[in-house]
């Protein structure tokens, strides 16, 4: 009978054991830039004088984390735990960037301070998180993080998503001249016609074509850069 109460409290134990759930342990924090997935390489150098660059100049901090490992396999919450947990700021914007075991891919979440986030429409804040999106799912993680930050600053100078500045009048002639001598090369121009339509000409970056449609349910295509949020019709 003894044998058997004590195989009885080692089962029970055992159920215990088993139900207590997991110790979730979050990263510490290491600075503004938070790269355990040690994705950056040798672009973290720039990375940092960037961040360093908006702070001084708008007064708000970004944070990064890069991470492969996410105990809620939620995003939006690992972020918020990550807020809680570093203890950030009003005026800070914090980038999570993290591998999610399950779908096997990268997803970016958000969040924003208190004091900053009326400094960010959410227009372009959608518009930036379509952009991080297609790079992530070519797992260009090293890219979005950088175009991330460059898409920030844009919205804090009001360029974000603004065609380019007016061309002068010396400028306009060169240009005329430019257009004048290569329609005179037939093909050529033509080609490199085609190659300048599909970059930014604000930025230079690669744009890309999505689809929309009118008030009366017309499709309209138009292209847009998710580097800088320039866009234009095609």
């Amino acid at each position: 009978m003894r044998y058997l109460h004590v195989a009885l409290a080692l089962i029970v134990v055992s159920i215990a054991m088993a139900q207590e759930p997991e110790e979730i342990v979050l990263p510490r924090q290491m600075g503004a830039i938070n790269d355990y997935a040690a994705v950056l390489g040798g672009a973290r150098q720039s990375l940092e004088e960037e961040l360093q660059t908006i702070k001084e100049n708008f007064h708000v901090q970004i944070v990064i984390l890069a991470t492969i490992y996410d105990p809620y396999d939620d995003p939006p919450r690992y972020a918020q735990e990550i807020w809680g947990f570093w203890k950030l700021g009003k005026d800070t914007v914090l980038l999570v960037f993290v591998k999610e075991q399950t779908k096997n891919q990268w997803a970016f979440a958000l969040r924003l301070g208190d004091e900053v986030r009326e400094r960010f429409s959410s227009a372009d804040l959608e518009r930036m998180q379509s952009g991080l999106s297609y790079l992530l799912e070519r797992r260009r993680v090293k890219t979005a993080i950088e175009e991330s930050v460059k898409a920030l600053r844009a919205m804090l100078e009001g360029s974000y998503g603004q065609p380019p500045p007016s061309v002068s009048g010396g400028q306009l002639f060169l240009w005329l001249w430019v257009v004048v001598g290569l329609a005179g090369l037939g093909g050529v121009a033509l080609g490199v016609r085609a190659l300048l339509q599909g970059r930014c000409p604000r930025c230079g970056a690669r744009m890309r074509v999505y689809h929309t449609y009118s008030r009366q349910g017309a499709r309209i295509a138009y292209r847009s850069c998710p580097r800088c949020g320039y866009s234009r019709l095609r």
